[in-house]
């Protein structure tokens, strides 16, 4: 089967072209291309843009803020929305975590699914076919988390690629019995190592959590994402920790670090050290803007709460963006649109001029693609096609309207988002 998307805006280019694809890849990308094909899609110079890439994406966790999916799941309903709603809560990372603990205890196989495929298919439909996504391991929920998310990654797996990270959020050793858990998590068919070192009561036990999922990763051959220092405390600093460690172990590029608030708290000399130490590592750095909501009340004038990242992409380190929550006890909003966080990315960031649009829209795919290692990524002859139309001509107009789109995977329209409902009456 041939697809011809004609009249396409593709980033970089001044002329519209045309994409030629059949047997899933693009086969000639160029203006006015000729050849017939059983479907031909009129892009009218819209954006036509790789599909977008959430990296860091906790869909277990996702609309517990919610009513139970599940109709009849009392359990889940009763005795855990009213706590996950905080509305009597006070508004920080500690409260939260706290929270989510009443709410995983009360998890089951089949809800955690039914909720992970609602987010998948949410970020799907507005564009994001490319999921790493965050499974809790501990001893509360144990590997019912995890067992969720692999379900509904294989039901998802016609409209998206989905990654699991093995994510001990409670600590390993903070946790006894976590430990083996995540050995035995990458053993069900987790695809990443996951860590949070900051969990862990010493810098000493957080090196020695650093180097447990090294060692797991370096057994199994995987790459590592790790919440690292997301927070404000300073003094947080195993993330010059991680990026040596991965100099000198050979995991150069294959390591993700994913908030690094508390770099923004150093200071500026000790930070500009630990981002040319970044830099050198190839280190991934994956900020989440939305977590602004739960770094704490500060008095006025209050924290950005999300890291260097200027200063990070001036430097030359891979910085992507991403959605950490959909809804749920850490972050009431989100819808799994990329242009939603990006949009926010660029506010906390200030690149506000068309130039710097780019810059924030790099994150959401050519920069998140390379966190997530996606090989034969990107509008290029051979590659998958991949794609969204994007109903704005420029990236900062895509940014400001948030608007229609479809979505193609492997040349296959698989979603319509449509916007355009809206009347003045």
């Amino acid at each position: 089967m041939r697809l011809l998307v004609q009249n396409a805006r593709l980033r970089g280019r001044d002329d519209l072209v045309d994409l030629l694809i059949e047997d899933c890849v693009y086969r000639r990308i160029e203006p006015d291309i000729t050849d017939r094909a059983e479907t031909t899609v009129d892009a009218e110079g819209n954006l036509v843009t790789p599909t977008f890439v959430n990296p860091h994406l906790h869909i277990d966790k996702a609309y517990t803020a919610l009513p139970a999916v599940l109709p009849g799941d009392a359990a889940v309903a009763d005795a855990v929305v009213g706590e996950a709603r905080g509305e009597t809560r006070e508004e920080t990372l500690e409260e939260s975590i706290r929270i989510m603990h009443d709410i995983k205890r009360a998890y089951t196989v089949k809800e955690v699914e039914a909720r992970a495929v609602r987010a998948i298919r949410q970020s799907v439909m507005r564009g994001a076919t490319k999921i790493r996504a965050n499974a809790d391991i501990d001893t509360i929920g144990g590997l019912t988390a995890l067992r969720g998310c692999l379900a509904a990654r294989e039901k998802t797996r016609d409209i998206a690629d989905v990654q699991i990270v093995a994510f001990p959020q409670e600590g390993i050793f903070r946790d006894p019995g976590t430990e083996k858990l995540m050995w035995e998590a990458i053993e069900r068919g987790a695809d990443v190592v996951g860590g949070m070192p900051a969990a862990e009561w010493t810098r000493e036990e957080a090196r020695r959590h650093v180097d447990l999922v090294f060692e797991i990763a370096q057994k199994h051959d995987l790459d590592i994402d790790m919440h690292m220092d997301q927070s404000k405390d300073p003094f947080d600093q195993s993330l010059e920790y991680t990026a040596l460690k991965s100099m000198k172990e050979g995991f150069a590029g294959r390591v993700t670090g994913g908030h690094c608030t508390s770099l923004a708290y150093q200071p500026a000399a000790h930070a500009a050290k630990v981002i040319e130490l970044l830099r050198a590592a190839d280190f991934n750095v994956c900020v989440n803007p939305q977590t602004l909501a739960i770094m704490g009340v500060d008095p006025e004038p209050r924290t950005r709460g999300i890291s260097r990242v200027r200063e990070l992409v001036d430097a030359g380190v891979n910085v992507g963006t991403a959605e950490d929550t959909i809804c749920d006890g850490f972050h009431i909003y989100g819808t799994g649109d990329p242009l939603d966080y990006g949009l926010l990315m660029a506010y906390q960031a200030q690149y506000n001029s068309t130039a710097t649009a780019g810059i924030v829209y790099d994150m959401l795919t050519v920069n998140a693609a390379r966190i997530m290692r996606l090989s034969s990524y990107g509008i290029e002859v051979g590659n998958p096609a991949d794609f969204n139309i994007i109903a704005a001509p420029s990236e900062s107009e895509a940014l400001r309207t948030r608007p229609s789109r479809t979505v193609y995977r492997a040349g296959r329209l698989i979603a319509r988002y449509d916007t355009s409902s809206e009347v003045l009456v």
